[in-house]
């Protein structure tokens, strides 16, 4: 490949500074701060003590060195959490853009959404956007792509702070992959139809990312209590399996047609039979089930859903099936999953036999145009 990849899924470890300083005086003591508990770095916000599991945090270590136990700031790559640092790493991986989702605040805002003083909750929120704004991405606002949280809990707020989030240049809405799990409407829900006319009308993407809500709830088979860690991992990226059929069936995005959803860190390779299976019970059961919709659920997904990946070789085969304007690529840095420091040589290798036209829209080209990225 003689070209730069761009990533539309990757994470930021916050820097113990993030709202130093940038609240009003009667907020900033309450504010996200990293401290040390029992001999382990934490954030602490309200009753809430959160760690950077050092899953979160693999960048550049060797799977052998893999840990799950809460990781130091001080024992990370620094681009895990600076950003200039970060364009390095992106140097030496061949990758030219990332879209980025936030780590302590929750990929979807999910630790302002849980906290009980809203009001802290919404300012600490604020705050950090206008840090991913004015310190990380001001690095490079090209190549380093913020994503807008909000406040679940109020849609009039929620919209507001969308409408500011996109003057203050990011390019997308992080949303949680199942607000159920939260005590809050599933997606299709009326009760979202305000920050989804919103999100239309503005014309950007709503970014939905597994872990992002509840992933007992959206996993199609819960694994049962006491079962290994590893059955997690492996059936974690099938968590929006039920998520894109809700949003299908439901009629969401039949009712609102330029309202588009990524499915973020989920893989591919079972979308092709989701469509399939999907497109099979439409035919069967539309008339007596009454599904508000008028076209096969293909069509929806195919108008209005794209999906990122890693290294999925089954996806790759699928991709005629999955459809190869709907899909793009990730490199999920610094998580324990991502290509860093191969992705370019990943790609290559499971592209070999893809035809360079469709491989530079899956790397490049899509991206480019669902984000409106300001790059060639």
């Amino acid at each position: 490949m003689d070209y730069m990849l761009i990533s539309t899924d990757d994470h930021i470890i916050e820097p113990p500074d993030v709202w130093n300083g940038r609240l009003e005086a009667k907020y900033q003591a309450r504010a996200p701060k990293l401290v040390e508990i029992d001999g382990e770095e934490r954030w602490v916000f309200e009753d809430q003590k959160l760690i950077n599991t050092g899953l979160s945090s693999m960048a550049g270590k060797k799977y052998e060195d893999y840990n799950p136990k809460a990781a130091r700031i001080s024992d990370m790559r620094p681009g895990c959490y600076d950003p200039k640092e970060r364009l390095k790493d992106m140097d030496m991986d061949g990758i030219e853009a990332q879209v980025l989702f936030p780590s302590t605040p929750g990929m979807a805002g999910q630790t302002f959404a849980e906290a009980t003083d809203k009001e802290l909750a919404l300012r600490c929120l604020q705050t950090y956007n206008d840090w991913l704004a004015d310190t990380w991405c001001a690095a490079n606002p090209k190549r380093l792509i913020g994503q807008t949280i909000v406040p679940l809990w109020d849609m009039k707020l929620a919209v507001a702070e969308f409408h500011r989030g996109l003057k203050l240049g990011h390019k997308a809405l992080s949303m949680p992959n199942d607000p159920v799990g939260m005590g809050l409407p599933r997606l299709a829900d009326a009760y979202w139809e305000p920050l989804w006319n919103a999100v239309e009308e503005a014309d950007v993407p709503v970014s939905m990312h597994i872990a992002s809500g509840s992933q007992k709830n959206s996993l199609p088979l819960t694994p049962g209590e006491g079962s290994p860690a590893t059955v997690f991992i492996t059936v974690g990226p099938t968590a929006n399996f039920t998520v894109i059929a809700d949003l299908i069936f439901s009629g969401l995005l039949h009712r609102h047609p330029k309202l588009k959803f990524v499915s973020a860190e989920s893989g591919i390779g079972w979308i092709g039979y989701l469509l399939q299976r999907a497109d099979e019970v439409y035919h069967k059961h539309r008339h007596w089930a009454k599904p508000p919709i008028t076209e096969k659920p293909s069509f929806y997904f195919h108008r209005q859903i794209f999906a990122n990946f890693l290294d999925d070789a089954v996806g790759v085969t699928a991709r005629y099936h999955i459809g190869i304007d709907n899909l793009m690529f990730e490199v999920d840095y610094p998580h324990s999953d991502t290509t860093f420091p191969n992705s370019r040589q990943i790609a290559t290798e499971r592209f070999k036999d893809v035809p360079a036209d469709e491989a530079h829209k899956i790397f490049r080209d899509n991206a480019i145009r669902l984000f409106k990225l300001d790059l060639q």
